[in-house]
C-alpha cells in the first residue's frame, strides 16, 4: 500500500483540573526525552522501510464512518504497541485515530515519539476528581474523532478493562478490535512483553468486525478481541 502523507501531530491535554504531579517527577525529565529519541531511532528505519497489508481491505471501516458519521476506537492488547504504531503508518486520514495516553511518566516516555510519526496524542490528568473515562469520553464527543486504546494498558494483561465499553456507550463509537503480527520482529518479555518491528519487515494488521458501542458490554470486547488474535495467528 502505498503511504498516505504525514500529517502533523501534536499533543494535548484534558483541560480538566487536576494536581500537580509530584515534584520528583520533574527530575525524570532526561529519561522521557531519552526514551522517546530510543523510539523514534528504532521505529523510524521501520516506518520507511515496511510492507503493510490490512486483513479486510480499509474500506468498509471508511464506508462504516461516512454512513454512520461516528466515530471509530481502535482497541488492541498493550504487547501489540509498537507494532499497532507502524500498522497504523498506511490508514487514511479519516480514520487515523488520535493517540490516548496519560501524564504518567511511562505514557509520556512514547507521547513525543507517537506524536512525530504524524499522531494526535491526547492526555488524560490521573490526578483528576473528573475520571479519566469521564475525560476520553467527551473528548470524543466534542471532537468526534477516531482514537486508539490499549484496552488492558496498566494490567491486568490480556483482560480488557470495563472503562473500554463505557466509553463506547457514552460516546456510540463504534469499537474495533485490532491485531497486528510482523516478520521479522524482536520480542522483548521484560519489563513487559512486546514485539518490536524491525527494517524491511512484514505486517498484517488484522481487525474484526466493528461492534456497536451504543450498547457494547466488556465481555463483548474481550470475545472479539481474543477472535481476532486468533485469526491473526492461524496466518
Amino acid at each position: 500500500m502505498k503511504q498516505t502523507a504525514r500529517p502533523s501531530g501534536r499533543i494535548s491535554f484534558a483541560a480538566v483540573p487536576f494536581e500537580e504531579p509530584p515534584w520528583h517527577k520533574v527530575l525524570l525529565a532526561p529519561l522521557v526525552v531519552l526514551s522517546n529519541a530510543l523510539l523514534v531511532l528504532w521505529i523510524y528505519p521501520c516506518w520507511r522501510t515496511t510492507r503493510i497489508r490490512w486483513s479486510p481491505a480499509l474500506d468498509g471501516l471508511t464506508a462504516l464512518t461516512q454512513d454512520t458519521g461516528r466515530s471509530l476506537i481502535f482497541y488492541s492488547w498493550h504487547k501489540y504497541e509498537p507494532l499497532v504504531l507502524c500498522g497504523m503508518r498506511d490508514v487514511p486520514a479519516e480514520l487515523r485515530p488520535t493517540g490516548i495516553g496519560h501524564d504518567g511518566l511511562l505514557s509520556r516516555m512514547l507521547q513525543r515519539a507517537t506524536a512525530w510519526f504524524g499522531f494526535r496524542v491526547w492526555v488524560y490528568r490521573r490526578r483528576s476528581p473528573v475520571p479519566p473515562r469521564q475525560q476520553i469520553a467527551e473528548m470524543v464527543k466534542e471532537r468526534r474523532c477516531n482514537v486508539g486504546l490499549f484496552a488492558d494498558a496498566g494490567g491486568p494483561y490480556g483482560r480488557v478493562k470495563p472503562g473500554l465499553a463505557e466509553i463506547a456507550r457514552a460516546t456510540g463509537a463504534w469499537l474495533v478490535p485490532v491485531v497486528v503480527r510482523g516478520r521479522p520482529t524482536l520480542r522483548f518479555r521484560w519489563p513487559r512483553r512486546y514485539a518490536f518491528p524491525l527494517p524491511f519487515c512484514t505486517l498484517l494488521a488484522h481487525y474484526g468486525e466493528p461492534i456497536d458501542g451504543s450498547d457494547a458490554t466488556v465481555e463483548q470486547c474481550q470475545q472479539a478481541l481474543e477472535a481476532t488474535e486468533a485469526r491473526a495467528n492461524s496466518r
